[in-house]
């Protein structure tokens, strides 16, 4: 029973990946045909605002891309427990330095589009990299944490 569960489950995550890879590829179709079409029509404003849709559009075709490619390598081709702390911690250090990256570029874009309007629109970019700011501290310090709990040897604390 255990190993049909287990087959399941590989093929859930399979779906998974391929749907979201789906997706990301939709995404970067989109983002091109937006700008492209643009272009076309020589209205260089409108063609400004599609070019930083098309890059927001694209970095979220990259974020979704990671996450597929991690479901695929840790759930599919590893088919593994995180039995060992620093495997966890690696893993999840991939997967959120992705989240970061993508959130990065996206407060970057957000940045980039706030400044052709009115400042009061550069508030919620400016929250969204003050909130990856903090993403990153929190994954220094779980990190910290974690590499000096892989140090501390169980077995002392028992005499």
């Amino acid at each position: 029973m255990e190993k049909g569960f287990q087959m399941a489950a590989r093929a859930m995550y399979f779906l998974a990946t391929i749907v979201l890879i789906l997706f990301a590829l939709v995404f970067v179709g989109v983002a091109a045909y937006s700008v492209l079409h643009s272009l076309a029509s020589f209205d260089i404003e409108a063609a400004t605002h599609r070019l930083l849709d098309g890059v927001g559009m694209i970095v979220l075709a990259i974020a979704i891309f990671e996450i597929a490619k991690y479901l695929y390598e840790e759930e599919i081709v590893r088919d593994r427990e995180l039995r060992h702390a620093d495997e966890a911690r690696r893993t999840l250090t991939k997967f959120l330095t992705t989240i970061i990256i993508a959130a990065s570029l996206e407060g970057l874009v957000l940045v980039f589009e706030a400044r052709t309007s009115d400042m009061s629109a550069m508030i919620y970019p400016a929250i969204l990299l003050m909130v990856i700011v903090f993403m990153v501290l929190g994954l220094g310090l779980y990190q910290l944490i974690s590499r000096r709990a892989e140090t501390i040897d169980p077995k002392e604390g028992d005499s």
